[in-house]
């Protein structure tokens, strides 16, 4: 039985202006859920108004979530007033800095809980092996554990807000050093350790913490009287998403629906969420399910897959996958946005109790581009492969002697004695794949699969390139040298002592716009990272860093000799919008013949089967527009080398 050690901070009684009413009822319901919950053995820790002091919060943080230890989980909740102001720190790719608001943060002389002190706290528990998550209930909180910026379409709405502004004393290099980890208990992560053994740029890296957050970081957070009290907007969301979903709940599917009850009360604010989507709640691991969700919304059916995760045009149908189910439902694709499409029901309609979940979907038809797939060998080696590939809807059987489509990447299976090998891939050569059974055949077809999925990644392109001219990536040297080709492309190479490159990478905003980024690691092993910079806004004429500025380590894979002129190549992708992504399925792992064969693989999912009125005085705000919204992309190729 997992043990959740949870911090629950809840402050109505700040002791000058702009009291609050809903935040103890925020996380006194927290409370109640989670020792309702199966499984987990809660060790509680409550800090409630004039007791939240921050000297109270950051040892309750460091002593009490910190006693969590390998297989527990560290949950900090916290309801209040948040604030943020321009960053003073150069390195801020949005300008600004975010803080929790204590109770003695107000007085003179009295400072808040800073998010660059606050996230390096929580991800120091997360190194020793502790799941960590954090549940912010306060303005611009989507930025409270690493900066953001300030949405300009929002004023400074007065009354049921979870906001104060910045105190002219506040200052995060007054206490720069104060908080942070004690070195008797650090651990390292293994993120950017020379002894991690860690590979590559970013596949494999996951962020430190999971934070689930009431609003964007350039946004307020709401309370009301909800059911005759008064409580936070987003709690009583969450909290209501995560009955109706179990415990078997996943990260994405409560804030799918959390936001969607957000948005429905028209405050025009927007839960943040950044972490696994399938990731299960509290628990962490992956359910091993589809990266897609399928969700009501006020504008319809809706689906988290865009032209930005490579949707092309409507038509395209996602099957919802329902283990135990007597009869297959799917729904197909009316309109393609950026960031999601809306679909319609195809023969069904949802009962009344499927209208309140989110519901798990996976690409059956005309979705994405297929791959062309050509076999040679004998008759009943094509036969075993052909049934195996029509199975796949990444994956089509190019008919003999016609010429190949090119709407997908092309790929061919050439088995001689037996073993099959997979060529057409853009990397490395893989290796010999057994095929004398229909099970081999599913491997093989698994592989291709993945394969498909990687190029759809790599190819990945808007023929609007109205902001991929805006942005561009940059990789500069800090050990090891660093020269550019003719061409663009990057090349770094182990010292003359054997010392792994390293370089530091940047991310930069030549528009006169905010955007939002996240930069995609796609390696020569078929594997796909958006953990260097995973999805954050940048501003204007601004640069962001990867791994928060920590050093980029450059490597060969473990299997290949460090030797002279051994190499690996990467290519680093921006995907840039004007609104945040679903990441979800830009994840990929690296293809090896170990991997299960679950069935044809889903789009990022490598392996994976296929299967409010506000109180206050400026009234409610209009729920910002979801029409077109533009995107872009950019990328730079890193080939590591030993001279």
């Amino acid at each position: 039985m997992r043990t959740v050690y949870a911090l629950f901070v809840g402050i109505d009684k700040y002791p000058v202006d702009r009291p609050l009413r809903g935040c103890v009822n925020d996380v006194e319901a927290a409370e109640d859920w989670l020792v309702r919950q199966p499984e987990v053995r809660p060790a509680i820790m409550r800090l409630r108004d004039a007791g939240a002091t921050r000297e109270a919060v950051a040892d309750g943080i460091r002593d009490h979530l910190g006693g969590a230890g390998p297989g527990d989980t560290a949950l900090f909740w916290y309801s209040g007033h948040g604030s943020e102001q321009p960053a003073a720190r150069p390195g801020s790719s949005t300008g600004l800095s975010e803080a929790l608001v204590c109770h003695d943060s107000l007085g003179a002389g009295g400072q808040p809980l800073y998010d660059s002190e606050l996230g390096p706290m929580l991800d120091e528990i997360a190194a020793r092996g502790v799941h960590v998550v954090a549940v912010l209930d306060c303005c611009h909180s989507g930025g409270a554990t690493r900066g953001k910026d300030r949405d300009p379409e929002r004023g400074e709405d007065e009354g049921a807000t979870r906001g104060i502004d910045w105190r002219p004393w506040w200052r995060p290099e007054a206490v720069a050093g104060h908080l942070s980890p004690d070195p008797r208990r650090a651990v390292s992560s293994g993120a950017f350790s020379r002894e991690s053994g860690f590979r590559d740029t970013g596949a494999g890296r996951e962020p430190g913490h999971v934070l689930v957050a009431a609003c964007r970081a350039r946004e307020l957070a709401y309370e009301e009287v909800i059911d005759g009290v008064d409580r936070g907007c987003f709690s009583h969301a969450l909290l209501r998403a995560l009955d109706r979903l179990g415990p078997a709940a996943t990260y994405g599917a409560a804030h799918a629906l959390a936001e969607e009850d957000v948005r429905s009360r028209r405050t025009g604010q927007r839960p943040g969420f950044r972490g696994p989507a399938t990731g299960r709640f509290l628990h962490g691991e992956t359910s091993g399910t589809t990266p897609f969700l399928l969700r009501l919304t006020t504008e319809g059916w809706e689906v988290n897959c865009g032209a930005a995760h490579g949707l092309r045009a409507p038509g395209g149908e996602f099957a919802l996958l329902r283990p135990g189910a007597a009869a297959r439902r799917a729904v197909t694709v009316t309109e393609v946005r950026t960031e999601s499409s809306l679909v319609e029901p195809v023969g069904w309609w949802p009962a009344p109790g499927e209208r309140d979940t989110a519901h798990e979907v996976t690409p059956s038809a005309l979705a994405f581009s297929p791959a062309e797939v050509s076999v040679s060998g004998t008759p009943q080696e094509l036969r075993l492969v052909a049934d195996a590939v029509a199975a796949s809807p990444l994956l089509t059987l190019a008919a003999l002697g016609r010429p190949l489509t090119g709407a997908g990447p092309a790929l061919r299976v050439k088995v001689v004695d037996g073993m099959a090998e997979v060529r057409g891939g853009a990397g490395r050569r893989l290796p010999l794949l057994p095929l004398s059974t229909l099970a081999d055949a599913r491997r093989i077809a698994t592989c291709c699969a993945h394969i498909a999925r990687w190029h759809q990644l790599y190819d990945l392109a808007n023929p609007d390139v109205s902001l991929s001219s805006r942005v561009r990536v940059t990789v500069a040297p800090l050990v090891g040298d660093l020269r550019h080709t003719g061409t663009g492309d990057v090349v770094c190479e182990y010292t003359a002592d054997g010392q792994e490159p390293q370089v530091r990478v940047r991310i930069h905003n030549d528009s006169p716009h905010e955007l939002w980024c996240v930069l995609l690691d796609l390696t020569d092993g078929y594997a796909c990272s958006p953990h260097l910079f995973d999805g954050d806004f940048i501003g204007p004429g601004r640069a962001g860093e990867a791994r928060q500025g920590e050093p980029v380590w450059l490597r060969l894979p473990p299997e290949r000799e460090v030797s002279r002129g051994a190499f690996t190549d990467d290519v680093l992708k921006v995907i840039v919008a004007e609104r945040e992504l679903d990441i979800e399925s830009f994840r990929l792992p690296a293809w090896t013949p170990g991997l299960p064969d679950r069935g044809p693989a889903s789009p990022g999912a490598g392996a994976v089967p296929l299967m409010p009125v506000p109180k206050d005085a400026g009234g409610p705000s209009a729920v910002p527009s979801r029409g077109p919204a533009r995107w872009g992309t950019a990328s730079v190729a890193i080939r590591t080398q030993v001279p």
